[in-house]
């Protein structure tokens, strides 16, 4: 009896182990085969999303799918691949397991390009092959181009996705737009109209009153998810030659040029810390990777975390930037992005002429184009988000994305 309670305990014990190991487990790496297709899995929890990083290939053709789903973690989430094909054209549709909805990818002339692309495109021959696969229920988002006017804007409301916030600047205040409410907040009592010094860390919009010559003593921070605006000040002056590194561990990194100093701010407890001087060195992100840089090499330029310059084959452009294991680039008037370990098979997302600004939030595109605010999404492709003439004439840092997880 007291050895089949063992067993039982051990058994017990063994199940618990397992279901633990699934718990904390936070990524893994697999290779299998259907068909003949090899397939390559990657998967990782960012910032509380599940992301699949599939390549797919043949001897003729590699398809490289990013998929954000949460599917417990499982390993081998495809279980079939089905094939089409129409002139220079060849599509395949992944068939996965835990009921995670299908999708469809490209390649034309043996080169990767977004089906979202092909959508708004109009290619013909890519509306012959869905209506082939039409039946796996594919999710191809349509624009909806409805306009709705703002005080000085034209939204496109319905292309605002659900939990998303857009936030601009007006020269004394912002607007935040979502897809059920638009409304106006002003932070301050006169016109600012080069907003250099904000950025979005956590639920807040943080501005700082970069004006007087004196330096920065204010910093407001607005409350994306409750509406509610605050003001921290600081007990010594930052000087007005400063500027923000990036946001790591939501901390906001800001380097004071000539004091030659380098501070985090933690805008949820109003605290600053200074992380950077001759002695302790500078700090330096690249991926989330920390370098410690000398101060002859820190302020040889501008230090951005999020904005490496790469010298890689095919990318052939002075503007790249990384976020998790994707590169994203700006050729001509054609965005690409590549996955890092497949740099020379860029997928093509869209084209768009006179793309004055861009940035990447969590795989989410957001750019300025002329007199308008887009944004590219994988599920939803390239959208307008937001008309106004002003961008015409000033369009720096002007426009914010917030996603409530």
């Amino acid at each position: 009896m007291k050895r089949i309670k063992k067993i039982i305990l051990l058994i017990i014990l063994i199940l618990l182990i397992c279901f633990i190991g699934k718990i904390i487990k936070k990524e893994h790496e697999t290779t299998y085969k259907i068909d003949k297709y090899n397939i390559s899995e990657s998967f990782y929890i960012k910032n509380k999303n599940h992301w699949y990083d599939l390549v797919i290939n043949n001897k003729k053709n590699t398809y490289i799918i990013s998929l954000n789903e949460n599917a417990n973690k499982k390993k081998k989430i495809i279980k079939e691949i089905k094939y089409y094909k129409k002139n220079n054209l060849e599509c395949i549709v992944p068939i996965y397991k835990k009921n995670i909805p299908s999708n469809i990818y490209c390649n034309e002339n043996n080169k990767s390009v977004a089906t979202t692309y092909l959508y708004n495109e109009d290619n013909s021959d890519f509306k012959e092959i869905l209506t082939k696969a039409k039946k796996y229920n594919l999710k191809i988002s349509k624009n909806k181009d409805t306009i709705k006017k703002y005080k000085n804007l034209s939204i496109y409301k319905n292309n605002i996705k659900d939990n998303y916030k857009f936030i601009i600047w007006d020269y004394k205040g912002i607007y935040i737009l979502s897809n059920n409410s638009q409304h106006y907040q002003k932070i301050l009592d006169y016109d600012l109209y080069d907003n250099l010094m904000s950025v979005v860390v956590d639920n807040y919009y943080v501005l700082f009153e970069n004006t007087s010559v004196n330096g920065i003593k204010n910093i407001y921070y607005y409350d994306l998810k409750k509406d509610k605006l605050s003001k921290y000040e600081l007990k010594e002056k930052i000087s007005k030659d400063s500027y923000i590194n990036g946001i790591v561990n939501g901390l906001i990194y800001v380097t004071d040029k000539k004091e030659k100093k380098q501070y985090t701010i933690n805008i949820k407890k109003k605290k600053i810390e200074e992380v950077g001087n001759e002695e302790l060195k500078y700090q330096k992100y690249t991926n989330q990777k920390l370098n410690l840089l000398s101060k002859s090499d820190f302020f040889m330029k501008e230090q951005y975390f999020s904005n490496e310059q790469l010298n890689i084959e095919k990318m052939d452009s002075k503007d790249i930037k990384q976020e998790y294991n994707y590169y994203y680039y700006l050729n001509g008037n054609k965005f690409y992005k590549a996955l890092d370990t497949h740099k020379n098979n860029p997928i093509l997302l869209f084209e768009l002429n006179n793309i004055k600004e861009w940035s990447i939030i969590d795989r989410d595109i957001l750019l300025i184009s002329k007199d308008t605010v887009y944004l590219y999404n994988e599920e939803t492709g390239l959208r307008k988000i937001l008309e106004t003439n002003e961008l015409n004439y000033n369009y720096k840092n002007i426009s914010k994305l917030w996603k409530k997880q």
